[in-house]
């Protein structure tokens, strides 16, 4: 059982997936000014990454509905728990950032 949880999550988060969440991550986190505002950053990043790939499959000549398919079966392709760790992740990693650039901030 857990060899195949491990090897889904592994299977399920490719090198533009890491950079994608890293790049929102930090953006989010910079645009971010009271902790309050952690779930909507995590929100609104998560859907930028859920929509990303439509867009990036689209201008680079796929039809709509084929760069629509996948973009969905990428979020959907390992079940649910990759787009919950997805989502866990960017609390994470906002989280961090914006702790970070508050402990570090000069103002």
């Amino acid at each position: 059982m857990y060899d195949s949880f491990a090897d889904r999550l592994t299977m399920a988060f490719t090198p533009f997936d890491w950079w994608l969440i890293i790049v929102l991550s930090l953006i989010a986190a910079l645009i971010m000014r009271k902790w309050p505002q952690w779930p909507a950053a995590a929100a609104i990043a998560f859907s930028v990454d859920a929509i990303a790939p439509f867009f990036y499959r689209w201008a680079t000549g796929i039809p709509p509905d084929f760069a629509f398919d996948f973009a969905f079966s990428r979020l959907d392709e390992r079940g649910g728990i990759v787009v919950l760790m997805r989502l866990a992740i960017y609390f994470v990693t906002i989280g961090i950032i914006y702790w970070a650039k508050k402990r570090y901030s000069r103002v």
